[in-house]
């Protein structure tokens, strides 16, 4: 069966989707995963996540715009449009491995400006993909599809395995109380390589989507010339062979529990719980807070790729499983709102805990997520649309709460060893 299997497709073709959809992401997780290390230098402090996320969250400006785009063109390359964000991901990174650590004053105000208006462009990149990515690779057979996807999940799991090889050099040590002087040990390489492995990858990224357009191997493999533009899978004009009327139904409490649960799933996890995962971690000490960001980057796409193995469980199940995410955020939350002085701090069981809450947080929101998008799959309607809908609503929603609970509530509280020392 196996070798039936790969006899009926490109392996090349398979390497040439997989990355390609490794550069829909892999900017953004890629810094991400360096967070450990940026915030320990930048002014910031412990709030850069929250910035990130805000900032994430208004890259959806790009998808917004290549809307009106397609909308009021009479002509629209796509595969230009995605040369020209592919390129500019690549170069963004490269550059912001030499200046991620540039700030300026704004509004009176220190701010990275540099590394977070470099990472903007590659968020832009990132929201785009699901409107322009997975859409163009309608062009060649659906099995290059599954290799497109398996290489969006690995956008988050390489650079994670990366930034476990690079290390936090361990926890900081306090050098002088009276001036809160903390000393942070060097990781086995800088966060200027790693990004030029990131921007390195990328790069990779863009050849690949040229070879998907170029090489006469990958051009065999297309289902249809590429038109200007393509039309996406939710719209009900779709192609027969993208929609079903095999008696697909779902009772409008369902349809619409279904969506509200995406939305309260996207605002935990996009929004809210990466804004506050500095101040949960940060206050057992920097490896805990390295191998949650990294270790639980890994759980999300991991998780997902159950999706080819098991059965995606009914409404029932999820919704305990969503109960489960519930409490689960509420116990790092309540952590973070305990910084800098959160239970169990000092001993392995509190740091153990901590690394396992956040491993199953992401675990269960890439199933969950999964889950309700395959229920949604053979919606002839707009069931695919309005799931997008909801996971922006709430991901919007999240971020801008946490980002004012957390800069201008001023909630959560930094943690220093010297300050432990001193009692202040």
């Amino acid at each position: 069966m196996l070798s039936q299997k790969l006899s009926n497709r490109k392996l090349i073709v398979d390497l040439l989707a997989l990355m390609f959809g490794l550069g829909a992401w892999v900017g953004v997780n890629g810094i991400y995963v360096q967070l450990p290390l940026l915030v320990n230098s930048a002014p910031e402090g412990w709030s850069l996540p929250a910035h990130m996320v805000v900032l994430v969250q208004f890259a959806n400006l790009g998808p917004i715009l290549y809307t009106l785009y397609i909308k009021y063109n009479a002509w629209a390359y796509d595969k230009y449009i995605t040369y020209i964000l592919l390129a500019a991901a690549s170069i963004a990174t490269f550059i912001m491995a030499f200046v991620y650590n540039k700030t300026s004053i704004i509004f009176g105000n220190e701010h990275s400006t540099a590394l977070l208006s470099l990472m903007f462009v590659t968020a832009i990149v990132g929201c785009t993909s699901s409107v322009l990515f997975m859409p163009y690779m309608r062009n060649y057979r659906e099995i290059y599809l599954v290799s497109y996807l398996v290489g969006e999940g690995l956008s988050g799991f390489v650079p994670s395995v990366v930034a476990l090889i690079q290390g936090v050099g361990g926890n900081p040590t306090c050098v002088n109380a009276t001036t809160s002087e903390s000393y942070y040990p060097e990781p086995r390489f800088s966060s200027q390589a790693f990004f030029i492995f990131v921007g390195s990858l990328l790069f990779l990224c863009y050849l690949s989507f040229l070879g998907l357009n170029n090489l006469s191997v990958a051009v065999g493999e297309r289902v249809k010339l590429p038109g200007s533009m393509e039309t996406l899978p939710t719209d009900t004009r779709a192609p027969p062979s993208y929609k079903t009327n095999s008696g697909w139904t779902m009772s409008t409490q369902v349809y619409s529990y279904l969506l509200i649960m995406m939305a309260l799933v996207c605002f935990l996890g996009n929004g809210t719980l990466p804004s506050i995962q500095s101040y949960s971690c940060l206050p057992y000490g920097n490896v805990v807070y390295h191998l949650t960001v990294t270790l639980s980057a890994m759980a999300g796409p991991l998780a997902m790729s159950l999706g080819f193995v098991i059965k995606i469980p009914k409404v029932s199940c999820l919704s305990a499983l969503t109960a489960v995410l519930i409490v689960l955020s509420g116990f790092v939350c309540f952590l973070a709102a305990a910084s800098p002085t959160p239970p169990l701090q000092n001993t392995w069981i509190g740091e153990l805990l901590v690394v396992l809450s956040w491993i199953l947080i992401n675990g269960l929101i890439g199933f969950i997520k999964l889950g309700i998008t395959t229920l949604f799959r053979p919606d002839p309607g707009r069931g695919l649309y309005y799931t997008g809908v909801a996971t922006q609503v709430g991901s919007l929603i999240g971020a801008i709460a946490t980002f004012v609970l957390v800069n201008h509530a001023r909630v959560f509280h930094s943690y220093s060893p010297c300050s432990a020392i001193s009692g202040h």
